[in-house]
């Protein structure tokens, strides 16, 4: 699949120009990796993100067993440590054979000093899915557990 068609998937950049998603697309990295390969682990220094292009990639939280999410194809992974450039506090292990584009940051962060209007877009998408999703944990704040 063409670089732009993967990244086109992602609500993140659904409605980039097409000159916006072909410069993106030149700095992405096409990665292919085999079943249970560690995409990266608990305590990496994040350098990109990546989005599935086929397969399935687990998340698994440090000293939990089961995944806490799973990601597949036309879906984004990573991309929170993009905001916050601290260390991995997940590990990410496929399930299966899978195809990523990664994205390194740094040539991300260069492609949008060059395409404002893509930065733009790429932070409002961004800011509604973290409002949607404290919208969604609000009502839990003041729950008591058993």
């Amino acid at each position: 699949m063409d670089a732009r068609d993967v990244l086109k998937s992602i609500p993140s950049f659904r409605d980039a120009s097409p000159e916006d998603l072909a410069a993106l697309a030149a700095v992405a990295e096409h990665k292919s990796y085999m079943v249970e390969e560690y995409v990266y682990r608990t305590g990496d220094v994040p350098d990109a993100f990546f989005v599935i292009e086929s397969g399935t990639i687990d998340v698994v939280i440090k000293d939990k067993d089961h995944p806490v999410a799973s990601v597949g194809a036309c879906q984004s992974l990573g991309e929170m440590a993009f905001f916050e450039r601290d260390k991995r506090i997940a590990t990410a292990m496929t399930r299966e054979p899978t195809r990523v584009l990664r994205l390194p940051f740094d040539k991300v962060d260069e492609v949008f000093a060059a395409h404002p209007q893509l930065a733009t877009a790429f932070y409002h998408r961004a800011c509604v899915f973290f409002a949607r999703l404290l919208r969604t944990l609000a009502p839990d704040v003041n729950r008591r557990y058993l």
